[in-house]
């Protein structure tokens, strides 16, 4: 079997216990044989390789646990239509690129052969999770369905379990819950289509909070706010509130009922399947979130740091689904860099300097998200999280949150899978190398063209 020597590294080995310096790591076929002090190169001599890491630092492949757009199938759990297979690979790359080494795919609705498909077709490790219940089917629905097949409409979240998915999730994705999809997309869609004028996510944010607040509810309308709205879109003389308030609520209501009721009805699922369940955990669902959060399930409150919180509110929130034992996961979102759903980071450092956070994803983000690890080199700058805990909530917390996502996954231990990213310590989303199943996949931040 191939021999790899990673020389002269830092490590951060995913158990949140410090920073191991001049290490050298042995991998030997897809293990990692083991982790000694750094020794001269002339020690290795008859290995296949030698990497020198010269003093940066290695990680395990992070592992995350909330993706769009990462299998082949339906895009979210609205049932949109799919991306192109092209598309879906240029994601994983950008994932690979980032340090990722295995993502959970959260559309819901994708099938065990399209899952096997992907696989097939890119080195990063996909798995899946399902939405595929009764209710969020039928929200799914009412909300898009333009992309569920007879197949996919088929594959329920019973027949997913069986078939190896690991979770069910995403649970009243923003979709169906008048979340940032509704932002990004279908509000943008519809008015576009109405009066020919593009609009900004925020500004479709804006408006739907006028019409329906941030909980989503009808009593929530705000005719002055909605006027303004329509103004700050420049859409005054081409929509009327009246015209606003049909559009914002024929695209959030039909389904928002639906697909709270979604989340006890998966809630429950999960608990007789034995798998944990993903929720969308937003100010529109906390109280369903809350619920569910006292049930015997593994349950993962996905994005909590979702800008439709306050900050106030996102925080006692999240301190009161840890006392029921809840995995709170925060998303990077677009926070540092587009920024075109998320403006700034004072709810995402507030929760990591509370020792609020579990576990760290990327979610979506209209397709912009920020790297994980831009994102914990920024917490780690900011002071409120170390970068060994941080690393933990990215890989080994993961991979403990839901078995059979990353088996032997999101350590740096002898014996574990030689999953592993080099990075610079001081900047830790400039990525120099992504290790998979020992195999190098980036070198220098791009994909090695023979394994594309």
């Amino acid at each position: 079997m191939r021999t790899t020597v990673l020389h002269n590294c830092q490590l951060v080995d995913g158990r949140n216990t410090g920073i191991q310096s001049n290490v050298d790591i042995i991998v030997v076929g897809s293990t990692i044989r083991e982790i000694s002090p750094t020794s001269t190169t002339e020690t290795y001599s008859g290995v296949d390789e030698i990497i020198s890491v010269d003093g940066n630092l290695v990680t395990p492949g992070l592992i995350n646990n909330h993706t769009h757009g990462t299998a082949f199938g339906p895009l979210f759990p609205s049932g949109h239509e799919a991306l192109p297979h092209s598309q879906i690979l240029q994601n994983l790359d950008t994932h690979l690129q980032e340090g990722t080494t295995t993502v959970l795919c959260v559309d819901g609705f994708v099938t065990a052969d399209a899952l096997a498909a992907t696989n097939q077709s890119h080195p990063l490790q996909v798995s899946l999770a399902s939405c595929n219940t009764p209710a969020c089917l039928e929200a799914a629905t009412l909300a898009d369905g333009g992309g569920l097949s007879d197949e996919n409409i088929a594959f329920s979240a019973t027949d997913a379990i069986g078939a190896g998915a690991v979770a069910l999730g995403e649970i009243g994705a923003g979709h169906t819950l008048g979340g940032g999809g509704a932002s990004y997309m279908y509000i943008p869609m519809e008015v576009r289509r109405r009066t020919g004028v593009t609009i900004t996510s925020k500004q479709a944010d804006k408006l739907k909070i006028a019409v329906l607040g941030r909980h989503i509810s009808a009593s929530s309308f705000d005719h002055d706010a909605v006027e303004e709205s329509i103004v700050d879109a420049n859409l005054a003389g081409k929509l009327s509130v009246d015209e606003a308030k049909e559009i914002v609520s024929d695209i959030v209501l039909p389904a928002f009922d639906v697909a709270l009721y979604g989340l006890t009805e998966a809630a429950g699922q999960a608990q007789q399947s034995g798998v944990p369940v993903l929720v969308h955990n937003a100010a529109a669902s906390m109280t369903q979130v809350a619920d569910i959060a006292r049930r015997e399930v593994t349950v993962i409150a996905g994005h909590s740091n979702h800008n439709s919180f306050d900050l106030r509110e996102g925080l006692e929130h999240a301190e009161r689904l840890k006392e029921h034992g809840v995995i709170v996961d925060v998303s990077t979102l677009d926070t540092f860099g587009a920024q075109l759903i998320t403006s700034g980071p004072d709810l995402l450092f507030a929760m990591f300097d509370q020792g609020l956070v579990d576990t760290i994803s990327t979610d979506y983000a209209g397709g912009h998200h920020d790297s994980i690890l831009l994102v914990i080199d920024r917490a780690v700058k900011a002071g409120v999280v170390s970068l060994p805990a941080a690393i933990a909530m990215a890989s080994a917390n993961v991979a403990d949150a839901i078995p059979g996502l990353a088996p032997n996954r999101g350590r740096v231990v002898p014996g574990g899978c030689a999953d592993m990213v080099i990075t610079r310590a001081d900047a830790l989303d400039d990525v120099q190398a992504v290790i998979v199943n020992g195999t190098v996949e980036v070198r220098n931040g791009k994909r090695v063209a023979s394994a594309a």
